[in-house]
């Protein structure tokens, strides 16, 4: 697994996290890690949007700084899933999977 930062240009969009061929996004509206599947078409095919890599403090640090909640307007039928999603993943077993990656 392998974490990442989501820029559209020089905008903040997502901390992701790639685990074999699924994407994962960090969600602030439910403080988890959901399937992302525009996000994983994107990072597999398109690359339209801008990934950094980064390290477990890095993402941990942007999670703890606040990262800006969803605007339900644009995003209310991915929020409604998401808030539905019983396979949705908490920051620290995302964080424990990349650094057990690294062993």
């Amino acid at each position: 697994m392998s974490l990442y930062v989501v820029r559209d240009r020089e905008r903040f969009v997502w901390v992701a996290a790639v685990l074999g061929e699924d994407v994962y996004s960090y969600v602030p509206d439910t403080g988890k890690f959901h399937r992302n599947e525009g996000l994983r078409d994107d990072f597999f095919m398109e690359r339209e949007l801008e990934y950094e890599q980064v390290t477990v403090a890095r993402a941990k640090n942007l999670i703890d700084a606040g990262i800006e909640p969803l605007d339900p307007e644009v995003m209310g039928d991915h929020l409604a899933e998401w808030a539905a999603d019983p396979r949705g993943l908490s920051p620290e077993q995302v964080f424990a999977s990349v650094v057990a990656d690294l062993r």
